[in-house]
């Protein structure tokens, strides 16, 4: 009788065992739902992750606007790598620098200001969450969590794999969209050059005093390699068949101002009819 009862145990045990590995392996998820970080399993298998985009329309004299690095920082800490940040600094009155200040730093671009215009922001901070469409922004990022938890454990249309590197003042992505279904949508490519670690002014209300000199800005746009929306890079409804590849290629000169050692890529695709963007990747650039 014991021996049975042990036997019974034993294999009771091997198959919650077995189902809890076929479970990571075909969902690619952890068992709390959070998307497994890195960009493949232990196995070799390709993991499939819906990574969510953000937006992070912001400046450095916006006494706000750290709210929503935080609450981009909390997301990071939850769902690691599956966050794709961008911390676009738009706006005369908040991100318009202040020489001999602790604001004497710059971080707007071209493309920035283009995107604020395009969005119609009415206030900062402002988000948008895994969305190109202006009304979709949100100015409290206290909904930015709960926009982000509908996106992350979609199962993804699409994977995105690049390669960036910088040499001799020449940034260069080669970026490849891959469809993990057949996708009819017509499709869009951004691609941008982000910046971490940059040391300079931040006002915060909820600091004392709320000047902070030596602020760690993250996630700085930097540029764009093919405009502010990107282009098209898929233009009819013709199925794209499961495993089929888009690829592009890009280079652009490299400012000697910016540390390439924190500098990453981030491209995303959007469906161009609905802007819902369907997946972003994000990556190192090497040297």
């Amino acid at each position: 009788m014991k021996k049975t009862i042990i036997l019974t145990f034993a294999v009771l045990l091997a198959g919650l065992f077995l189902a809890s590995c076929d479970k990571i392996e075909e969902g690619h998820y952890l068992k709390d739902n959070v998307p497994a970080p890195g960009p493949a399993d232990t196995s070799g298998q390709k993991t499939l992750v819906r990574k969510v985009l953000i937006l992070d329309f912001t400046g450095h004299k916006c006494g706000n606007c750290p709210k929503g690095h935080k609450m981009i920082t909390s997301l990071e800490g939850t769902y690691h790598d599956a966050v794709v940040p961008v911390a676009i600094h738009c706006t005369s009155t908040y991100a318009a620098p202040e020489p001999g200040t602790a604001y004497a730093a710059d971080f707007r671009t071209e493309e920035g200001d283009y995107l604020c215009t395009y969005m119609d922001l009415e206030g900062l901070p402002s988000g948008l969450i895994n969305t190109m469409l202006p009304a979709s922004i949100s100015s409290a990022p206290t909904e930015w969590a709960t926009q982000f938890a509908g996106y992350v454990n979609v199962e993804p249309e699409l994977s995105i794999e690049v390669e960036p590197s910088i040499a001799s003042g020449t940034a260069t992505a080669n970026v490849k969209v891959i469809a993990e279904t057949a996708c009819s949508r017509k499709l869009s490519l951004a691609v941008y050059v982000v910046e971490d670690g940059i040391v300079g002014g931040q006002k915060d209300y909820e600091s004392n005093p709320p000047d902070i000199e030596n602020y760690v800005h993250n996630h700085v746009l930097r540029m764009s390699f093919n405009g502010a929306l990107g282009e098209s890079i898929k233009d009819n409804t013709d199925a794209m068949a499961k495993d089929a590849t888009i690829e592009k290629s890009y280079s652009k000169a490299f400012s000697s101002d910016w540390n390439a050692a924190n500098c990453k890529v981030v491209a995303f695709v959007y469906d161009s009819d609905t802007k819902e963007v369907l997946q972003a990747e994000m990556v190192a650039v090497s040297q």
